[in-house]
């Protein structure tokens, strides 16, 4: 016993009815749980209540399905927390005892908890973070003044709010990634790039006045570098010119001559814009359904930045309602002043005597269901396919077809080997285990050529 406690913190015999015949302790300190107290009284009996079956697992005669890291067992002792022992059993036929060996895990356990506790902390640390992230991105991108993060090297443009998207007419798509310089008129290219270059070496901001933007405006900027990441990046603000911004604002706020734009009373969020889909009106279902706080942040876009993940649908709703004037269910997905994605189904009418449209913006549920689409080799299927052409998301159309020219394709190679299944799998260059899970997914398992029928 002396031997082995040299290697651990508790030693004990214990006999065949369980009870502790002597103990070794190699810490002292252990004894203040009383533990040189257990000789005599059964190993169980000093346990917990919870650990009374580990340790009639551990003391059992059969020794084949015993855990090699131990059993790990709590003692209890009044007025202290339960000591934390891990215990491994030993037998031998020539020793009379069980060797029961133990290592104290109050280290283990304290280290555990110190553990747990910084990682609560960080969790605690990120969500401040996020939270804090998630107040500026809302108080930047709800700003009404325009500001652009800008690439100091590339000169290119990292984020930008709403403002800016209005402000540089690109309510169309999105500014990231294209060059500030191409928003400015030819004239000012150098002018612009001198500023940049000038701004990356000051510590006080650069202002340019009175520079014409690529639409013939006149605007004021201001830039100051920031470093992110080891690289010197610009933070850029832009404002209309004096007298200028007036009339922007007038120009964006006023209806178009000849009618007037209500939409307080539609029952959901609704928005009309002019034929090019510049923002003229918008109802308060509207703001809330993308997060904008007020109508002015809303009146002079254009419909598709809010469509900046399916840009093509905005596309080919405008294009239908020249043909058809009136369109209804037509999905595509919503991205919000907040970055959230959401799910819509979008009815337009377009009015022929003024041009403008009138959409309505309703939540879709979202549903497992595939599309329908005609069968194949069906007279028409091209028919078919140019019929879901807006009424459903590109992405999702072309999946559907991938699955009908996969069938077809197969049929075809069934067809030529006269239902040959290991020929047509060398055709399609499957294996055949591949073209049998193919052949369940389209319900051909029992296919057979019309030639072989």
């Amino acid at each position: 016993m002396s031997l082995i406690s040299l290697g651990a913190d508790i030693v004990m015999f214990v006999d065949d009815k369980g009870i502790i015949s002597s103990i070794r302790i190699s810490d002292p300190r252990l004894d203040e749980w009383g533990v040189t107290g257990f000789a005599g009284k059964r190993l169980a009996d000093c346990v917990t209540i919870e650990s009374v079956p580990k340790v009639e697992a551990m003391l059992a005669p059969d020794t084949k399905n015993r855990p090699a890291r131990g059993y790990q067992v709590n003692h209890r002792v009044d007025g202290r927390p339960d000591l934390p022992v891990v215990y491994s059993a030993h037998r031998a036929d020539w020793l009379p005892f069980t060797l029961v060996i133990g290592r104290d895990l109050r280290q283990q356990s304290l280290d555990q908890q110190r553990l747990v506790e910084t990682q609560m902390a960080m969790e605690a640390d990120y969500r401040a973070l996020q939270e804090a992230e998630a107040r500026y991105r809302t108080a930047f991108k709800l700003s009404a003044v325009a500001h652009l993060m800008l690439d100091g090297d590339r000169k290119s443009v990292l984020d930008a709010n709403a403002a800016a998207l209005t402000l540089l007419g690109a309510g169309k798509g999105s500014l990231t990634g294209k060059p500030l310089r191409d928003f400015f008129g030819k004239q000012e290219r150098e002018r612009l790039t001198d500023a940049i270059s000038e701004a990356r070496h000051s510590a006080s901001p650069v202002l340019i006045d009175s520079i014409l933007s690529a639409k013939g405006e006149e605007m004021s900027l201001s830039l100051r570098s920031y470093r992110e990441n080891g690289v010197t990046n610009l933070f850029v603000s832009l404002w209309p010119s004096s007298g200028a911004q007036e009339i922007r604002l007038q120009r964006g706020a006023e209806p178009a001559a000849g009618f007037a734009i209500d939409l307080s009373g539609v029952p959901e969020a609704a928005v009309q814009t002019d034929a090019d889909g510049q923002i003229q009106a918008a109802n308060t279902l509207f703001l809330d359904f993308v997060h904008a706080p007020s109508l002015s942040q809303v009146i002079g876009r254009h419909i598709g930045s809010w469509f900046t993940k399916a840009a093509i649908d905005i596309h080919v709703l405008f294009s239908r309602l020249v043909d058809e004037v009136v369109v209804r269910g037509f999905s595509s997905v919503l991205t919000d002043n907040l970055s959230g994605d959401r799910q819509v189904s979008l009815s337009a009418r377009q009015n022929p005597d003024t041009g403008t449209v009138q959409i309505l913006v309703i939540p879709q549920i979202l549903s497992n269901e595939r599309i329908a689409l005609p069968p194949p080799r069906s007279v028409d299927q091209a028919e078919g396919f140019a019929s879901l052409v807006g009424k459903v998301p590109l992405k999702e159309l072309i999946r559907e077809s991938l699955d009908v020219i996969e069938k077809i394709c197969i049929e075809a190679a069934l067809d030529q080997t006269n239902n040959n299944r290991a020929g047509a799998a060398e055709i399609l260059g499957l294996s055949r285990q591949s073209l049998y899970i193919k052949l369940r997914r389209h319900g051909l398992e029992d296919y057979r050529p019309a030639s072989a029928s």
